[in-house]
């Protein structure tokens, strides 16, 4: 018998306890395999952090001191914005994950001194949707962009380089970054209303410094967005449980109200159908980044991410056709 990592002697369970013996080899290699691997992981961790660390450091140091300020030129000295830096990552550390993505790209508007900030998730190598912006100008690409496509931006993030739109290159950010995770693009930051002399190396330094303080928290969230629907569905439906779903509106909805993102909600009339049932037929009739759960014990809703008014009544249009009635609802009730 294989018990928890150990092989027990055939014989009377009642006597497992006494009969456990150390692992056979192959097993127990796997078992330092596996230690290693972690122990590499943490090492890798540890030491990324105190690059990050002696950077900083050597940054204040440099302000404290009077030399050029390396940091940025932004209006309000070094040691303020160190502390504003500093600010930004204790203020990430009190939103729930669903919340990070919506609260960093208000935070990074401040630490970099522009109102127009869009954070754009990785869908796959290509794509990218938008997740969360702090200004109209900051939707201006729209909610899904094919990044690839996008010349030097694209050229740039590729390479871990910064972009900088020294042009001015009409339907591109005038800065952009990207947040990687295992080699791969999976967040791209992207910065309007600045004005041309902002586009230096000091600034590509100053965001460099803030992407790396902010890309942990930021990949975590992200991870949460993309896998938490896992185990939360109730049984035999793609529909979200009603504690799930309550927080993840919750939170659109108070970052609706603050602007960085555009959602909307909507009642479905489920008439004599089951959830199972309903669910099926909206399937390929509500986008991947739209979400069904329940709400007010027992209604089902779909929350539309990303999404005006005049685009919420286009899937409501959609719905209708297939024999669903739905209404738009303004909050969580």
């Amino acid at each position: 018998m294989y018990v928890h990592g150990y092989y027990c002697r055939k014989g009377d369970e009642d006597r497992m306890s006494e009969e456990l013996r150390l692992p056979d080899k192959p097993t127990a290699q796997l078992m330092i395999e596996e230690m290693q691997e972690m122990y590499e992981k943490q090492k890798e961790l540890l030491q990324e952090q105190g690059r990050k660390i002696e950077e900083l450091k050597k940054l204040f140091d440099d302000s404290e001191a009077g030399e050029k300020q390396e940091f940025g030129a932004g209006p309000q000295g070094s040691k303020n914005e160190f502390e504003a830096v500093y600010g930004l990552i204790d203020s990430l550390e009190k939103y729930m994950a669903e919340e990070v993505l919506f609260f960093a790209a208000q935070k990074l508007a401040e630490v970099m001194d522009t109102k127009d900030v869009a954070i754009y998730t990785v869908a796959n190598r290509d794509y990218a949707r938008l997740f969360s912006a702090t200004s109209p100008d900051a939707r201006q690409l729209g909610n899904s962009i094919k990044y690839t496509d996008m010349g030097d931006m694209s050229n740039e993030l590729k390479n871990g380089r910064i972009y900088l739109n020294k042009a001015m290159e009409p339907g591109f950010p005038l800065m952009a970054s990207a947040i990687y995770a295992e080699e791969e693009i999976r967040v791209i930051l992207m910065f309007w209303g600045l004005p041309s002399q902002r586009l230096t190396q000091e600034e590509v330094h100053r965001l460099t410094v803030v992407g790396a303080l902010l890309q942990n928290a930021i990949l975590r969230a992200n991870r949460y967005m993309t896998t938490f629907r896992r185990n939360r569905y109730l049984e035999g439906t793609n529909v979200l449980n009603e504690e799930v779903f309550t927080t993840l509106v919750k939170a659109f909805m108070e970052a609706k109200k603050l602007g960085l993102t555009e959602c909307a909600l909507v009642e479905i009339e489920m008439g004599y159908q089951d959830y199972e049932s309903i669910s099926v037929q909206m399937v390929g009739n509500i986008r991947h980044t739209d979400y069904m759960g329940i709400l007010g014990g027992g209604k089902l809703y779909i929350l539309l991410a990303n999404t005006d008014l005049k685009n919420a009544e286009v899937v409501q249009e959609r719905l209708h056709k297939l024999g669903i009635q739905s209404m738009l609802k303004e909050a969580v009730v």
